[in-house]
């Protein structure tokens, strides 16, 4: 029994050796512990809602996540959604989700609770929505059943294809404006309860977390906050991987993209001085990392 841990320690830390080495040659490494101190975190948490099963506490992160060029993000101001986000009948979701994004790369199709017109009932039912592209940092807004083909297509052309600058899109497009998401960084995280209790018990305490830290450096943001160089902290419907909650999924600005695994409070503040404001990411929670071209809008 001795000589299987031994081997299982050493293979484990081979593999972290050799995710490390592919991830520095993408992000900077961080230079701090993906861990604090307890006494760092502002709020007390159930330790229990994060505990895991031991084998996915041993399997590595690195690579389990799909790869993805562009995500598309759905305002919904929801914190749980239906097993499927996108199958919801009377709503522009299956429209959305039958889109033929292909040509432009691999899209990632999301909602999130970013809040929405409340007073607008076609916002209310989602026959008309919110949409985040990212990593571009660029809002379509009052996108409906009749111009989400137009619009899509004609930004992610110039986005994604022509590689141009947002300057170069009309404000408005069929009806849809088009705006610069004012934040320095997005932080999603799952808390999609319907599909998998541990991302709705997890995401809660990681918000709250991340909430208070980010007021205490003067950088929590909300909707209603557009002040430069901020962050928003948002819950997102499944992302894939629910067995290694709580999962954390992180833009900035400056073209780094970082999606954690395994994370709990203990994670919060390190991620915030070290991926949130130095663009540098932690192998041993990492899923996922790439860095994009830097958005100078």
């Amino acid at each position: 029994m001795n000589f299987v841990r031994r081997l299982e320690s050493t293979l484990g830390l081979a593999n972290d050796s050799r995710s490390s080495e592919k991830i520095s040659k993408i992000l900077p490494l961080a230079t701090e512990s993906s861990e604090c101190d307890p006494s760092k975190c502002l709020n007390s948490y159930d330790k229990k809602c994060f505990k895991l099963n031991s084998i996915d506490v041993k399997t590595p992160l690195w690579e389990t996540a799909k790869p993805f060029d562009f995500q598309i993000l759905v305002s919904t101001g929801h914190h749980d959604w239906p097993f499927d986000a996108y199958d919801q009948p009377g709503t522009i979701f299956p429209n959305i989700a039958s889109f033929d994004f292909s040509k432009y790369g691999t899209a990632k199709l999301n909602v999130t609770s970013l809040p929405i017109p409340l007073l607008d009932m076609d916002y209310k039912k989602f026959r008309k929505v919110d949409i985040l592209i990212m990593p571009y940092f660029v809002w379509l807004r009052g996108v409906t059943i009749d111009n989400y083909e137009a619009v899509l297509s004609k930004v992610l052309d110039a986005l994604v294809l022509k590689k141009q600058k947002l300057s170069d899109l009309p404000k408005q497009i069929s009806g849809v404006s088009i705006a610069v998401d004012p934040f320095k960084s997005h932080v999603f995280i799952c808390s999609h309860r319907t599909r998998d209790k541990r991302c709705g018990r997890t995401a809660p305490f990681m918000k709250k977390e991340f909430d208070c830290q980010l007021r205490e450096d003067g950088l929590y943001r909300d909707s209603g906050d557009s002040r430069p160089d901020g962050v928003c902290v948002a819950f997102i419907n499944h992302v894939g991987g629910h067995k290694f909650a709580a999962n954390v999924l992180i833009y900035n600005k400056g073209g780094e993209f970082a999606w954690f695994a395994r994370c709990t409070p203990l994670n919060v503040r390190p991620i915030i001085d070290e991926t949130l404001l130095k663009g540098r990411v932690f192998p041993d929670i990492a899923r996922s990392v790439k860095k994009n071209d830097p958005i100078t809008w």
